[in-house]
């Protein structure tokens, strides 16, 4: 997925200039950050994330912190629908000879890197937190559109293709 010039650097860490042990990192995800990878999905954004980076001599502990709300269309009404995300997630990072993702939570660098993006991380998080079906509470969702659907879902089910109607009296066992 390609992202916007300029968005990346935002979000890259260089972890050659942090402290040994704990460090803090606050960073505003918003419509900005999504819009880099031409996700239409979610309409606005308003995320705050807190990094806490454990530096150690071998290795690198990311854990994300994610709290606030995205905005999505209901799949239901096709109304904006927004969804509270709270949620923590970790990254390891290991020094090694070259780059490899071991596992979805562990990555090895080259020991001769001092910087790592984790803007696809946070993307990738992120979107981990939006439920497959978005749908309003029962009795939010638009009215008027409910009754459109209803409508056609009628229509739809009175006009069956012939073909298919010798299907209906297939028994199973």
């Amino acid at each position: 997925m390609a992202l916007e010039a300029g968005l990346e650097k935002d979000y890259i860490i260089n972890f050659s200039s942090l402290s040994m042990g704990e460090n803090e990192l606050d960073f505003k995800v918003d419509k900005k950050f999504f819009e880099g990878y031409e996700n239409e999905d979610i309409l606005e954004a308003n995320i705050s994330l807190r990094l806490n980076v454990l530096k150690e001599e071998r290795m690198l502990s990311f854990y994300f912190h994610f709290q606030g709300i995205m905005r999505v269309l209901c799949d239901r009404c096709l109304e904006p629908l927004d969804i509270d995300i709270k949620s923590t997630n970790s990254l390891f990072v290991k020094f090694g000879q070259e780059f490899l993702e071991q596992d979805d939570d562990v990555i090895i660098v080259p020991v001769k890197e001092n910087k790592i993006d984790i803007t696809q991380y946070i993307y990738d998080y992120i979107l981990l937190q939006k439920p497959i079906r978005s749908i309003h509470k029962e009795g939010d969702c638009n009215k008027d559109m409910l009754e459109r659907i209803s409508k056609q879902s009628e229509t739809i089910q009175e006009i069956i293709d012939p073909r298919w109607s010798s299907l209906k009296d297939i028994k199973f066992e």
